[in-house]
Order: structure tokens, then sequence, then C-alpha cells
């Protein structure tokens, strides 16, 4: 009888690296109980091959966590792949009639392999279930081939193994690389744990109990301490055979536990803050579980390797001599948000290598693009601000220098006492105690000093107006410039993970090679040595990322670690700028890019704050140097007028005058007028100093325009021509850098092959981090070389109406007629 040969698992020593591999087999036993609606080709006179399935149970209810994971991978896309690869030998099927499924017992699995054995009409048994894969497993003698990618540990399942085959006739199982003890390892390096509580299915947990066994002898080899909790469909209960103490949880695939049950299992984790670790991966990080280190994207490749085996078998070949192991790349994921919860902070190197879900650290509050970034600067920028503040006090000056050029009001009130015997001797023209109050007016007539004064700080003013649009323009720059460097640190950080995870797979392709003896373990040391500096330089360039969004948030005026995301510019190609297309007849020839960079020179200087303002300060010095001049003959005229009235007097000198009648008595009022002009003769030699202070100020205020007239337009010949040799690197370097991946993908599958030593690979690699890094960089110094040009003429993009960009291709076409038709004339 068939059931007779299922056997006692063997007790077989296998190397302990293959201890606890193929973990990812578990998935998809659990995952996939149920097949699909059957995938029908034509058959066109081709054999036709059946196909029988055996499932471990029936498909888990709808809201269960299995559920949710079951379209990772089908038989469905096992049977699409297979119909693909065979479709012009075979008429391959899945009948409906020949998918049986068990009730998760082993007597009920049995009895389906049993059917499909004795059924003639069945040529391959496919097992899609870890019961099923390891019932078949231990049949000694197989009658038809049976692929059984589901297993999970080679020792305890006690597989049969014959280099990288199972060495069984009619027998191929599947097994990947890792498993448990792997995911308990990046567990430990995540959070350090002595002690991990591993949740199993009851139903699992019965059927093949070799397999907890084998994880609890695997952890003690690692130093872990491991404890299996059976799992049935209860949170509560789940949640309650953990102990007190608990320090880190595995979640094996809880086979009958609905998907409210989990999510409060889960919840209950986070709440008493024990970190938690998904053998599903994705699928369960993504509803809290702290890690995981399987991705939906895995399987695909799984489902390929399935079809691939099958078409073989169906070729002829011997199912015990096809490859059992498949390597699946690793990739950790982490919840970060259940991480900031629970207060497990991973280091960084885990962070780098690892895909981040839930990542509210880095959750963005806003989305900045290159004109908003500009104008919040504008708006929001405390330099801009407190420059403001200093052009409102500036104003304020030239009202305070005009003031001595408007009428002088004053009002005053004094009290004198003198002695009473000088108040006695005075005749009644002085009493000892008097009290007096008036008014005084004076209006300055003329004061070529008071004038220039005030002509002065409107100049002056004028410059300080120019230095707010310069720094108004820097902010701009400065804005815009750190935005694209964002972005470009962001780029280079993204080509700096890529590399790491290339030299992580370059490393698992060096222990491959180990293994098979295609090379000895220098290559490994290598590889290792190689994977520290790339993790060493991606730190680097992960906190280079963080640095430059704290300049453009300091830029803005926000908090300095506020999060956000860039939105990349349409300014990558010129041809994305606005007018573009008109531009192109002026710079598409060197004579045109000449001229173009002549009207560019002189709508640059046109246009230049800097010069405005040294403008307006020459002024200011034209008319200090005037004033010093007019100080020897221009005199200050004056008209003051006076009332005082005596409020009263007593004391001594009060009584009488002691004065013959008739002689005239000073009454209680009295006023004055006076006009006054005065002419300095000799100032110490003061006059003659400004003099010459002033002249020389105005002699250099002139050097120093005809300098910055320079300097400008060697900023804009320089930026044009920075320009345009950036923009033409964008495509070259992009082109060096799909050379250079090619020739690594190259050297790469050359050296999988034995066929080039490390350094070859090592050299191909870093020659495309360097191109890759290049073709970034070039994109980013063209886009702020292109700034630069915009800063330098003063006219940025993003500033002009549709008004001021059409009038200045008016001048542009203008300038270009005006010098066509000079050459004409000559």
């Amino acid at each position: 009888m068939f059931v007779g040969h299922f056997g006692v698992l063997s007790a077989r020593c296998v190397d302990r690296r293959r201890r606890g591999i193929g973990a990812l087999a578990l998935v998809a036993s659990l995952l996939f109980v149920l097949p699909p609606e059957p995938f029908h080709a034509a058959a066109e006179e081709r054999p036709i091959k059946i196909v029988g399935v055996v499932f471990d149970g029936p498909a888990p209810a709808d809201d269960t966590v299995l559920s949710l994971s079951r379209r990772a991978l089908t038989l469905d896309a096992i049977e699409q792949e297979l119909v693909r690869l065979a479709a012009r030998e075979f008429d391959v099927r899945f009948p409906e009639a020949k998918r049986l499924s068990g009730d998760w017992t082993l007597e009920s699995i049995r009895s389906a392999l049993e059917r499909q054995m004795s059924d003639p009409e069945v040529d391959v048994i496919l097992t899609l279930g870890a019961l099923s894969t390891n019932e078949v497993c231990r049949v000694p003698e197989l009658q038809k081939p049976v692929v059984a990618p589901w297993a999970i540990d080679v020792g305890a399942q006690g597989l049969p193994v014959a280099g990288n085959a199972s060495g069984r006739t009619n027998l191929n199982y599947l097994i990947s690389p890792g498993g448990i003890l792997r995911d308990l390892e990046k567990l430990n390096e995540i959070h350090p744990i002595s002690t991990v509580h591993i949740m199993v299915d009851t139903r699992f947990f019965v059927a093949i109990p070799e397999i907890p066994e084998n994880v609890v002898a695997g952890g003690r080899s690692v130093g872990l301490d491991i404890v299996s909790v059976p799992v049935d469909e209860s949170a509560d209960a789940a949640l309650a055979a953990l102990p007190p103490d608990t320090e880190a949880v595995y979640i094996t695939p809880l086979l009958r536990m609905p998907s409210a049950e989990f999510d409060r299992v889960v919840e209950g984790l986070i709440e008493r803050r024990i970190p938690s670790f998904s053998f599903l991966g994705e699928v369960e990080v993504e509803r809290g579980v702290l890690a995981g280190a399987r991705t939906l994207t895995e399987t695909p490749r799984l489902a390929r390797r399935v079809a691939l085996n099958i078409h073989r078998i169906l070729l002829g070949e011997d199912a015990g001599t096809l490859p059992t192991v498949l390597e699946q790349p690793e990739k950790l994921l982490i919840n970060m948000s259940t991480a900031e919860a629970i207060g497990v902070y991973p280091r960084w190197r885990v962070l780098i290598e690892s895909e981040l879900i839930d990542d509210r650290r880095r959750e963005a509050l806003r989305t900045v693009n290159l004109s908003q970034a500009v104008e919040e600067a504008i708006a929001a920028n405390l330099s801009l601000r407190a420059f403001e503040r200093r052009v409102a006090a500036g104003a304020e000056g030239i009202r305070e220098a005009r003031s001595p050029l408007r009428p002088q009001v004053d009002v005053f009130a004094a009290g004198v006492v003198i002695d009473d015997d000088r108040a006695a001797a005075s005749f009644g023209s002085q009493a000892e105690r008097t009290v007096s109050a008036g008014l005084s007016v004076s209006q300055l007539l003329y004061s070529d000093a008071a004038w220039s004064n005030a002509r002065i700080s409107t100049y002056l003013q004028e410059s300080l107006e120019q230095e707010r649009e310069i720094e108004f323009l820097d902010i701009a720059l400065q804005a815009s410039t750190a935005l694209l460097q964002v972005l470009r640190a962001e780029t280079l950080e993204r080509v700096e993970r890529e590399n790491l995870q290339l030299t992580k797979s370059n490393l698992e392709l060096a222990r491959r090679r180990e293994r098979i003896g295609f090379s000895g373990p220098a290559d490994v040391y290598r590889w290792e040595s190689q994977l520290a500096r790339n993790r060493s330089a991606t730190i680097r360039a992960q906190n280079q990322v963080d640095a430059a969004r704290i300049l453009l948030n300091q830029l803005l005026n926000r908090p300095l670690e506020e999060r956000f995301t860039v939105e990349e510019p349409a300014l990558v190609r010129p041809d994305r700028v606005s007018g573009f297309g008109r531009l192109r007849p002026y710079v598409d020839n060197p004579g045109s890019f000449r001229l173009f960079r002549e009207f560019s020179v002189n709508e640059g200087l046109r246009n230049s704050p800097e010069l405005r303002a040294l403008d307006a300060g020459i002024q200011a010095a034209e008319r200090a140097v005037l004033a010093a001049r007019r100080a020897y003959r221009s005199p200050t005229v004056s008209l003051a007028a006076e009332v005082e009235r005596r409020l009263s007097r007593d004391g001594a000198g009060t009584g009488g005058t002691g004065l013959p009648p008739g002689i005239p008595i000073a009454d209680r009022d009295n006023w004055d007028i006076a006009l006054r002009a005065g002419l300095p003769l000799f100032a110490g030699g003061a006059r003659k100093a400004e003099l010459r202070r002033t002249t020389e100020q105005l002699s250099m205020l002139r050097l120093e325009r005809e300098l910055l007239a320079e300097r400008t337009e060697l900023r804009i010949r320089a930026g044009m021509f920075a320009a345009g040799s950036t923009y033409p690197a964008i495509d070259l370097l992009g082109e060096a850098a799909d050379a250079a991946r090619k020739s690594l993908a190259l050297t790469r599958d050359a050296y999988s092959q034995g066929l080039v030593p490390i350094i070859d690979l090592l050299d191909a690699q870093n020659a495309t981090l360097v191109a890759e890094a290049s073709a970034a960089n070039a994109v980013y110094d063209f886009l702020i070389d292109l700034m630069e040009i915009q800063r330098s003429t003063n006219t940025f993009d993003f500033f002009r109406s549709t008004a001021g960009r059409e009038a200045w291709f008016q001048r542009l076409k203008a300038y270009f007629d005006a010098v066509r038709l000079q050459h004409e004339e000559k």
C-alpha cells in the first residue's frame, strides 16, 4: 500500500549551515490551500499532460491573515508559467478533479497522495503545503514524479540530499537558504535578545513536531533560548501564553486565526512593548509586526522555478536530479511606527539595509517644489525680514535728514532767583524771584549742508533698497540651490544604497562559489570588507541628505528637522524651460550663442541691483563733494522769533522802582525777531579735509562700479559656458553609466561562472558606482548652473509674468535684428 511507504523521520546528520533553511516554503504551505479556476490552453494535437495537486487543507476564511497573503502566489501563477513555458511541446492541464485537499491531518493528506499516485491520468504530482511536502519526501520509492516546493528544514525533515538535488528518483523538493534561525539573527540585530517565544499554529505543531524541536536546538547553537507557544484562533489565549518577561516574539503563519484576532495579537504585543518578527514578512509587517524578511515580490520567482522543474520532468529528466536550492534575495523590512511605539531604535547599519514601512519619522508634512521654496524663503527668511526692517529704518532716516529744513517750534518756561540786594538795587527792574514762559520759532532759510544731507540720505536709501533687491535675489539663489542639493543628496544616497545591495548580492555569489568550489574563502572575506565600506558610505550619504534638508528648512524659517517631500523640477532638460523652443535659434550655433551672450550681458548689467546700488552711492558721493566745495562760499541763513511773558515776580525789588515819574518801565511781555547769516572763515582745516575725503570716496566708488561691471559680465559669461558644458554631460554621462552597468552585468556573470577573478568584478562595480554618481551629479550641476545664470542676469524665470517673458523675447529679437542690420550696412 502507498500509505505504508510513509516512514518515521530519520535522524540524519547534515551540515549545520543547512539546518533551518527553507523556511520560505512554509509560507506557501499555509497560504495556498485551494486552487483557482483552471487555465485551459488549446491542445493543437500536442500531448496532454495532467498535473495533480495536493493541498494540506481547505482554503482559509476570507477574514484570515493568510487569505490576504494569497495574492502573493497562487496555483494560477504556477499554471500560467508552466502553460507558457511548455506551450510548444505539451498541452498542460490542471483539472479541477485532480486537485485534492486534506483537512490538515496526516491521514487525509496521505489519502490524497495515494489517490494521485494511483491515478493513471496524472503525469506529475504537485504538493502545495508543508505537510504534504513532508509526507511525500518520506516515501523511499515514488512511482510518479513529484515536485514538492514547500520543504522547510533539511535536517529536521530527513530530506534526501545529493549535492544540489534530492538524489531520489522522481523526487524534487525546493528549499530556500536561511529560515527561522536566520530571521532570529536579524531580530537580534534589530534588538538584542536572549530568549524568544515562537507562536506556532497547533495543527502544524502536532503534525510536524520535529520542526519546532529542531528550531529550539538550533537556537541553542547560536546562544538563543527558544520557547514554542502553540496558538489556535484566540488572540487573548495567545497573549496569555506569553510570560510577563517575554523579550521577543516570532510569529509563524497562524493558519486559522481571523484577521481581527491577529490584529489584537499585534496590538497586545505593542502595548506590552514586545519586539516581534514575522515569518510571512511584508504582509504582516504592514499590519504592525515590528519586522520581517520576506517581500511579496519573492514568490513569482518560486512559481517560475516550480514551472521550470515540472517542464524539465515532462521533457524526460529525472526529478531527483533537478536543483533543490532556490536562492532568494534577503531584504529586512521594519515597521518604524511600531519601533517607535515600543521604544526600539535599530542601529544605523540595520536601517540603511532595510525597507522602512510606515516611517512616520520621515512622513512628509508638506511637498515643496522649486518655485514654492523660493517664494517661501523670500516670505519667511529671517535675514530678508531683518533687511526689510533696515530699509524701513532708512526711510525714517530720510525724514530725519529733512527735518532741519522745516520750521522748528519750542515752548519754554523759566524760573529765576537772584540775591535780594541785587534785586533791591535794580529799581524794580528785577525781582528777587521771577517766573516766565515763552514760545520760540525758527526756520532755516538756506543751508547747503542741510540740503545736501537730505539729498544724500535719499540716495543712500535708494542704495539700501537695491541692496534689499540683492538680498532678495541671493535668497532666491540660495533656496533654489539648497532644494537642488537636497535632490542631489537623495539621488546619491539612492546610488549608494543600490551599490550596497549589489555588494550584498555579490557576497552571496562569492559564498555560493565557495560552496561549489569555484573559489576559496578569500573572496568572501574581500566582499565582507567591501560591504563594511559600503555601509559606511551609505550612512554618510544618508546624513548628507539630512544636512541638506536642515539647510533648506533654515532658509525657509521652518523647524530644522521638519520632514518634507521635494518635487523634482521640470528643468532637468532645457526643452522644459519656459520658451526654450523660441530660444533655440539664438543658441544653436557658435555665432548666435556669442550674440546671445552679449545680449545676456547687456540685460544683466541693465538689471543689476548691485550696479544700481553703487550708482546711488556714487550720486550720494557726488552730492557730498559738491557740498564740500560750496562750504567755502555758501552761508547759512536762518530766521528766529521768540515771545516771552513774565508770569509772576515777588521778593525784593518788587516794592517800587524808585525812578522819577515819566521814565518808561518794561511791561511783562517781551518778544524779538532775528535774521542770521553766517559763513565760517576757518574751521581748523576740516572743510579742506572733508573735500578731499569725499573726492577720494567718489573716485573709489567709480572704480568699484567699473570692477563690479566687469565681474558681473564675467559671472554671466562663465555661467553660460558652464551650463553649455554641464547640459551635454547629462546625456553623455548617462550613456557612460548605461555602459558601466552593462559591463558590470557581463563581469558579474563571468565571475559567477569562475571565469574572472574578484578584482575584475570589484573594478566593474566601482566603475559603475562612479559612473552612476557622475550621471546623477551632471543633472544637478546643470540645474545649479542654470540657477546661477538666472541670478547673474537678475531674472529668475519663476518670477517672470507672461508679459515680462514676452517683453524679454522682444528685446532679444530686437538686439539680433540690430546686429544683423549693422552687418548688412557694412
